[in-house]
């Protein structure tokens, strides 16, 4: 097993915390559910759920099963859900199955076949702007033009 360094956002930054990174190796089958409370990263093939904090799912892995994590990154094939508040879908990407998300992004090239749902209750700043103008009531002014006449 594999460690790596992260700062733990609540210290000064002075201290580093281990955090695991489990690695299946592209020589690697496994039948079964995955569950991790560090980081996976896939180069081998899972038939099973998968919940973890951080995947990564490798150029040459495949996954046939549901996702669960923070945040997902496929390079490789998943057929199956995600469900993550953060989802990357590289060019290299094979992904059939549906996306619920917070954030998604899809590259050009990458290949997905299925439906994307934004996570109840989140929404972009800039779609809560554009909502609020829209439901908010108009107000409206009368600007005299100078061939208008004014009367006292």
């Amino acid at each position: 097993m594999l460690q790596k360094l992260v700062r733990n956002s609540h210290s000064s930054g002075h201290h580093a915390q281990p955090a695991i990174l489990s690695v299946i190796s592209p020589n690697v089958r496994i039948v079964g559910d995955i569950v991790s409370r560090g980081e996976v990263h896939v180069d081998g093939e899972i038939d099973g759920n998968i919940s973890c904090q951080v995947l990564t799912i490798g150029e040459g892995a495949r996954i046939s099963g549901e996702v669960t994590a923070e945040s997902v990154k496929v390079h490789g094939e998943l057929s199956g859900k995600i469900n993550a508040p953060v989802v990357s879908i590289t060019k290299t990407a094979k992904v059939v199955g549906d996306i619920i998300h917070e954030s998604l992004e899809i590259e050009v090239g990458a290949y997905f076949e299925g439906h994307c749902m934004r996570r109840p209750g989140t929404q972009h700043p800039e779609m809560k702007r554009i909502e609020q103008a829209l439901v908010a009531p108009a107000h409206t002014a009368h600007v005299a033009h100078p061939e208008e006449k004014e009367s006292v």
